[in-house]
């Protein structure tokens, strides 16, 4: 069994917390996460935990077992200690977490431990999974966002069981890392969404995200609100552009694209492109190669755009940017290709 990395707690405000939220959340409930078992639920529900919508707090709400609270809450007086099992979405290295008790004030679970286990759902539900410590027991306070950065990344876990000693309440829980493909993700058609999430892809820089992620753009699905596209905030200057740079998941030779506007309606961004380059860092350097894979084409409002990509077919990408001029919102983005092993 390898050491589990050391971590230490940070400040919210810190460049470490910055970079922490660049990364995936791994048990987001849009990538599929979901509470596996728990010991108690009895205030609220430990699928709170997983929600991808911030906590929030209705003072004068109330249900028949209590104060209705957005979170996970357990009954008091446990003489052991509460915990529930909860599936990533997919499986991932960790860099860090945030273990939110946002609005619990007399009610939050004074301490928290986290365990991990890499196997399958059945091993879980039969008791024969093995986990194993990867956050010792730390404190938490009242309302409020707890951040813990590992010094690297951990070993590919599947699951986690996270222990609230001895009970009490938690709001949200946020693991950041980087999704470990254990099978790519082909269509129909044989193609494969390069910088698809599922696949390994994730977006490592962009211009601006005022209003959303760019992280969102690769999630599955075509999401439940505008929220969970990537939006920029309005420009003022001439000529202006906003961009994202994705990491695709596998280098491969881009086919056909998709831009999804769905739900950016007066926010879409009329005019855009997609370059893209070869790379051997995370992030491109500024003096990076960028080749057109499309040029400039337009976008209408709530709409699933498909393009072919007639450009460079035998370049192998390991990353793509895309370009909106002048500014706005969309939903997803598709980069479907043939991997480069097997181009």
């Amino acid at each position: 069994m390898s050491a589990v990395p050391a971590f230490r707690s940070v400040q919210a405000d810190s460049a470490e917390v910055a970079a922490l939220k660049s990364k995936s959340n791994l048990v987001s409930v849009s990538l599929g996460s979901k509470i596996i078992s728990f010991s108690d639920e009895f205030f609220a529900e430990a699928s709170n935990l997983l929600k991808d919508e911030e906590a929030v707090f209705l003072p004068d709400v109330f249900t028949e077992r209590g104060k209705l609270m957005d979170g996970w809450e357990t009954r008091r007086h446990n003489k052991k200690y509460d915990w529930t099992i909860v599936q990533l979405g997919y499986p991932g290295s960790i860099f860090g977490f945030d273990v939110d008790t946002s609005h619990f004030t007399g009610n939050h679970a004074p301490v928290v431990s986290i365990e991990g286990a890499n196997c399958s759902e059945d091993e879980v539900i039969s008791g024969k999974a093995q986990f194993e410590e990867i956050l010792a027991r730390v404190d938490m306070n009242p309302s409020s966002h707890h951040y813990f950065v590992y010094t690297a990344p951990t070993k590919v876990y599947t699951h986690l069981r996270v222990n609230n000693y001895p009970d009490g309440g938690i709001a949200r829980l946020r693991v950041y890392g980087q999704v470990v493909p254990q099978a790519l993700v082909v269509s129909s058609d044989g193609l494969v969404d390069l910088a698809f999430v599922g696949n390994g892809g994730r977006a490592v820089a962009c211009s601006n995200q005022h209003y959303s992620s760019p992280s969102n753009l690769v999630l599955p699905g075509r999401g439940k609100t505008m929220g969970d596209g990537w939006e920029t905030r309005r420009s003022r200057t001439p000529n202006h552009s906003d961009w994202v740079v994705l990491k695709l998941g596998i280098p491969g030779v881009v086919r056909n694209v998709e831009f999804d506007t769905r739900q950016f309606c007066g926010n879409f961004p009329p005019l855009v492109t997609l370059h893209g380059t070869v790379s051997e860092e995370d992030t491109p350097a500024d003096d990076a190669r960028w080749l057109e894979i499309i040029g400039g084409v337009p976008l209408t409002a709530d709409k699933q755009h498909y393009f072919e990509a007639e450009k460079h077919h035998g370049v192998a990408f390991t990353h793509v940017k895309f370009t909106m001029y002048p500014d706005g919102g969309i939903k997803r983005i598709r980069i479907n290709g043939r991997p480069a092993v097997s181009a």
